[in-house]
C-alpha cells in the first residue's frame, strides 16, 4: 500500500541544564490511503537490506504498528521534535497533536496521545501553499521553539516561528507572538518537487531535474524578498547543489542524526527517500553544502559506505 504523507518525528530539546537532548532517532511516521498513522523506527546504520528486517525489528522497535487514524484530510503533515506534530487541513487549518508512545499498537489513537491539546487548531489560511517544511525543535535550549518555512503559490518562501504547546487558537495568535510572523525571506521557490528540512535550519530540495539543492537559513525572519539576508555569508552554501538523480523519488524526509560509524566523530544528516516502486532508500549526509553536483562529496567515504542502499520496501 502506497503511503500519502511519510515524515521524520525524531529530534527534539532539552531546556538548559536538564541532560542531553531528546532526539528518536530514525523514527518517521507514515499515513497510508486510508488515513491511518503508522509509527516505524529505524535504528540501523544504512546497511543493505530490500527485505526491511534489519533495522526495523528487534525488542521494542514496534515498526508498522498503527497508532492513530483519521488523518486523510491532512495536505501537510510535518515533524517538529519533541514528539509535536503539526498538520494541515484541507481547509487551511493549522492542527496540533504531540505523541509521547514508542510505537505501541492502538488504532484508536488514544496511546501515546494523551494531554488536553490534542487536535486543537493552532492557525489558519495553511491550505494554499505548495510546500510547508519545518527546522524541528533539537538541542539544548532555554526556550524551545519550532522554525516553519512555507512556499507560498507564487514561490515566496515565508517564515513563522511557533512557541506554544497546542493551545486551542484558530487565530493563529497564541504561540506565534514575535516581530517576525508571516514574513516573507526568499523567492523562486516554485518549481520543485521536493522540499525538506532535515534540521539546524537547513534543508534541501529538488527540482523538476531531480537535482538535489542545499539551503542553510541563519535569520530571525526578518523580513527580505530577495532571499539575502539569511542565505548568504562565509561557509552558507544556500543553493549549492550536492546531488543529482531524485526526480523519481515519492518521498523525501529525514533530519539531523548522532549516529557514528566507526571513525565518525560528527554529527551529521541522515535522508530517507521512497522510490516510485515504494522501496525506501538510505542516505547520510556530512557536508555542509558544498558545491558538488556528481553527489560524493558528503554522501561517500570511508566513514559513509551505505549511502544509496535499499533499507526496505511497501513504503
Amino acid at each position: 500500500m502506497s503511503m500519502r504523507h511519510i515524515f521524520y518525528g525524531g529530534n527534539g530539546s532539552v531546556l538548559v541544564d536538564s541532560g542531553p537532548p531528546f532526539t528518536d532517532e530514525g523514527k518517521f511516521f507514515a499515513v497510508n490511503e486510508n488515513g491511518d498513522l503508522l509509527y516505524f523506527r529505524y535504528d540501523g546504520d544504512g546497511e543493505q537490506d530490500p527485505t526491511g528486517s534489519r533495522g526495523f525489528t528487534g525488542p521494542g522497535n514496534n515498526s508498522g504498528n498503527q497508532i492513530g487514524r483519521g488523518f486523510q484530510d491532512f495536505i501537510h503533515l510535518l515533524g517538529c521534535g519533541d514528539g509535536v506534530i503539526l498538520g494541515v487541513k484541507s481547509n487551511g487549518d493549522l492542527t496540533y497533536f504531540q505523541y509521547s508512545g514508542n510505537g505501541e499498537a492502538d488504532p484508536t489513537g488514544t496511546l501515546g496521545f494523551e494531554g488536553p491539546n490534542q487536535g486543537n487548531v493552532i492557525g489558519n489560511g495553511f491550505h494554499t501553499m505548495r510546500h510547508m517544511f519545518v527546522s524541528p525543535r533539537s538541542g539544548i535550549t532555554s526556550h524551545p521553539a519550532v522554525a516553519i518555512f512555507c512556499v507560498a503559490e507564487n514561490g515566496d518562501l515565508l517564515f513563522f516561528r511557533y512557541t506554544g504547546n497546542g493551545e486551542e487558537d484558530p487565530s493563529g495568535t497564541l504561540g506565534f507572538e514575535g516581530p517576525n510572523q508571516g514574513t516573507q525571506i526568499g523567492n523562486g521557490f516554485l518549481n520543485f518537487r521536493h522540499i525538506v528540512g532535515i534540521g539546524d535550519r537547513k534543508f534541501l530540495a529538488v527540482p523538476e531535474n531531480g537535482d538535489l539543492l542545499y539551503f542553510h537559513y541563519t535569520g530571525k525572519g526578518e523580513q527580505d524578498p530577495s532571499g539575502t539576508n539569511g542565505f548568504v555569508g562565509e561557509g552558507n552554501n544556500s543553493a549549492n547543489q550536492i546531488g543529482n538523480g531524485f526526480q523519481g523519488m515519492r518521498h523525501l524526509f529525514g533530519g539531523v542524526t548522532s549516529h557514528r560509524p566507526p571513525a565518525q566523530h560528527r554529527f551529521a544528516h541522515h535522508l530517507f527517500t521512497v522510490a516510485e516502486n515504494g522501496d525506501l532508500l538510505f542516505f547520510r549526509y556530512e557536508g555542509n553544502g558544498e558545491q558538488d553536483p556528481t553527489g560524493t562529496l558528503g554522501f561517500t567515504g570511508p566513514t559513509n559506505p551505505n549511502s544509496g542502499n535499499q533499507i526496505g520496501n511497501g513504503f
